[in-house]
C-alpha cells in the first residue's frame, strides 16, 4: 500500500477517511472482500513467504488498479465507520464513564440530604462536585478521542490483513484469520476500558484538584474564564496520558498455534508502531479540540441564559430602578458572569449531552478531520518488517 502512504495528504483533504470498529468488523470485512479486485488486481492474497510474517503483508502496490476506484472503495469504509462502527462501542464507553463519575452520587447526596446536613458538610460537598463536574468533563474529553483513534487505527489494521492474507498458509484457515482478529481487537477496547479509561479519569481528576481545589465557590467568572480552566485541567492531563500504554499484553498466546501466535504478534507490532507514531497522537489531539469545541458549544448557550436569567432577576427584584437599569443589565448579558457554583450544573449538563450524541460528534466532525483521516491511512498501510 505504497500508494496509500504517498498519497495520504491528497486523501485528506479530499476527505476519504479509513474508519471502522470492532463491532462492525463483519461490515468492514464485507466492503473489502466486495473491492479486493479492486485493491489486488484480482488476486485472493499476497504470495506466499514460507510461513514468516511477511506472509501477511499486503499486496503489492503495483497491482492497485485506478486512484478513482481506491478512493471509492475508502468512501465505502468511511460509510461504514460513521454509521457502524463508533455506535457499537459507545454505549459501553456511556456506561463506563457514568460508573466512573463521582458527579452524580455527590449531587444525590446534596439533594437528599436537604436541611439535614451539616453547613461544613453541605460546602465539602460542594467543593467535590466543583472538583468532579470539571474533571468529569476533561475525562469525556479524552475518553471519547482516545478510544476513537485506538479503535480507529486497529480496525484498519484488522480489515488489510483480514482480506490481503497468504490463503495457502497451512497453520491458519481463511475463516479464522478475521475472527481471531476481532477477538483480539476487542480484548484491547475492554481493557481500554477497564484500564485506559480509568487511567484517564484519575488524571482529570488530581489536575481539577490541582487548579480548582481553593476557587471560591462564589467568585463570579466570565465564561472566558471558564474556558481557560478547563483548558489547564485539559493540558496536565493529556501529560499523564501515554498512548504507549494501549497494547494489551499477549502472555495469552501460548495457547494458540504457531501460526496463530505469528498472524496476533504481527497484528501487535502493526499497532504498536501507529499508535506510538506521531500522525496517531496528531489524531487524538485534533480529536480533543473538536469534542471539547462540542461541549464549549452548549456551555456557552446555557451559561448564557443562567447569566441573562440571573441579571432579568435582580432587575425585577429591585423594581428595574436600580442605577441604569437595562444598560446595566444589558451589560452583564454582555460580559456573561456567574457565580462558579452556577457554572457547576452549567459543565454537568453539557457534559452530559456531549456523552449521549457522541456518536453523532464522531460521524459528523472528528471522522471528517485531516488528523484522523492520516493516522487512519497510516493504521491502513503501515507494514512492519519481519
Amino acid at each position: 500500500m505504497d500508494w496509500l502512504r504517498r498519497n495520504r495528504k491528497r486523501l485528506a483533504v479530499g476527505s476519504v477517511a479509513l474508519a471502522t470498529s470492532a463491532a462492525a468488523g463483519y461490515a468492514l470485512y464485507k466492503v473489502y472482500a466486495k473491492n479486493v479486485e479492486k485493491l489486488g488486481g484480482g488476486r485472493g492474497g499476497a504470495s506466499a513467504s514460507g510461513g514468516s510474517e511477511e506472509s501477511w503483508q499486503a499486496q503489492d502496490s503495483s497491482q492497485l488498479t485506478s486512484d478513482a476506484e481506491i478512493e471509492e472503495v475508502f468512501q465505502k469504509l468511511r460509510k461504514v465507520a460513521a454509521t457502524q462502527g463508533w455506535s457499537t462501542w459507545s454505549p459501553a464507553l456511556r456506561r463506563e464513564l457514568a460508573a466512573l463519575s463521582k458527579v452524580d452520587g455527590i449531587t444525590r447526596a446534596l439533594k437528599e440530604g436537604g436541611k439535614d446536613l451539616a453547613p461544613s458538610d453541605k460546602l465539602q460537598l460542594w467543593k467535590e462536585l466543583k472538583v468532579e463536574s470539571f474533571a468529569h468533563c476533561v475525562a469525556i474529553v479524552w475518553g471519547i478521542s482516545l478510544l476513537h483513534a485506538y479503535l480507529d487505527v486497529q480496525l484498519m489494521i484488522v480489515a488489510r490483513i483480514s482480506t490481503l492474507f497468504d490463503r495457502s498458509n497451512p497453520d491458519v484457515k481463511y475463516h479464522q484469520i478475521r475472527s481471531l482478529l476481532e477477538k483480539e481487537l476487542e480484548r484491547g477496547i475492554n481493557l481500554f476500558m477497564e484500564k485506559n479509561l480509568r487511567e484517564i479519569c484519575a488524571a482529570a481528576a488530581a489536575a481539577a484538584s490541582d487548579i480548582m481545589g481553593s476557587l471560591d465557590l462564589k467568585r463570579r467568572i466570565t465564561f472566558q474564564e471558564v474556558i481557560s480552566t478547563l483548558a489547564c485541567i485539559s493540558a496536565q492531563t493529556e501529560l499523564k496520558i501515554r498512548s504507549n500504554s494501549l497494547s494489551p499484553p499477549t502472555d495469552h498466546f501460548s495457547k494458540h498455534s504457531e501460526g496463530e501466535r505469528q498472524l496476533l504478534n504481527f497484528f501487535h507490532a502493526n499497532v504498536r508502531k501507529v499508535v506510538e507514531g506521531q500522525d496517531f497522537e496528531f489524531a487524538v489531539s485534533a480529536s480533543a479540540n473538536a469534542v471539547s469545541g462540542s461541549i464549549i458549544r452548549r456551555s456557552e448557550e446555557l451559561f448564557m441564559q443562567r447569566s441573562h436569567s440571573i441579571s432579568n432577576g435582580r432587575d425585577r427584584a429591585d423594581g428595574g430602578t436600580s442605577g441604569n437599569g437595562e444598560e446595566e443589565r444589558a451589560a452583564s448579558i454582555q460580559q456573561g458572569v456567574l457565580p462558579v457554583a452556577k457554572v457547576i450544573p452549567v459543565i454537568s449538563a453539557a457534559s452530559t449531552g456531549i456523552v449521549a450524541d457522541c456518536d453523532k460528534v464522531i460521524e459528523y466532525e472528528v471522522s471528517k478531520l485531516p488528523e484522523v483521516i492520516r493516522a487512519s491511512a497510516d493504521a491502513f498501510s503501515v507494514h512492519v518488517a519481519a
